[in-house]
């Protein structure tokens, strides 16, 4: 009686089964090794006035903060940054200044970048990505005055009202 009962489940699951399509399905892609992924990322530095900053330290970090690539910007601000290996879908762009006080001294800045691939799959091609990074003064001397009987410098603050 139970060896009835289980070929009618099994009888039915089948022909249900069948009906859904599930054994014609032809989407099935056996895929073996590592998932692989290469991307490009190039762009300008620049400073408040839009002028070229050169001997900036560019680097790459995933989002566990290892780096991925290290550059520094040419003379017109230009930078390239590649990588090939694991496919990561954002990455961080962080950007110091490492010549300190020798062409002014610059904020370092960090910025989020999402990586579109091209393909799926095992291997999703290069993604590339153009960033301009636009980089503000650790100090603007614009906004200060020396005081000399205080001896100190008086800043000038300038607040936005609220909307």
């Amino acid at each position: 009686m139970k060896r009835r009962i289980f070929r009618l489940f099994n009888f039915v699951l089948v022909s249900l089964l069948s009906c859904f399509g599930v054994a014609s399905s032809d989407q099935v892609m056996a895929m073996y090794g590592v998932p692989s992924g290469s991307f490009e990322i190039s762009g300008r530095v620049k400073n408040l006035k839009s002028k070229p900053v050169r001997d900036i330290e560019v680097e790459v970090q995933d989002m566990q903060n290892q780096s991925l690539g290290t550059v520094v910007s040419g003379r017109d601000g230009v930078f390239n940054v590649e990588y090939k290996g694991w496919p990561h879908r954002e990455v961080y762009l962080i950007a110091r200044d490492v010549d300190g006080k020798r062409k002014g001294e610059y904020k370092s800045d960090t910025t989020l970048v999402k990586l579109d691939y091209p393909e799926s799959g095992w291997n999703q091609g290069k993604a590339k990505v153009n960033k301009e990074i636009v980089l503000k003064y650790k100090s603007e001397k614009k906004n200060r005055r020396y005081n000399k009987n205080s001896r100190s410098y008086i800043y000038k603050v300038s607040f936005c009202p609220k909307h």
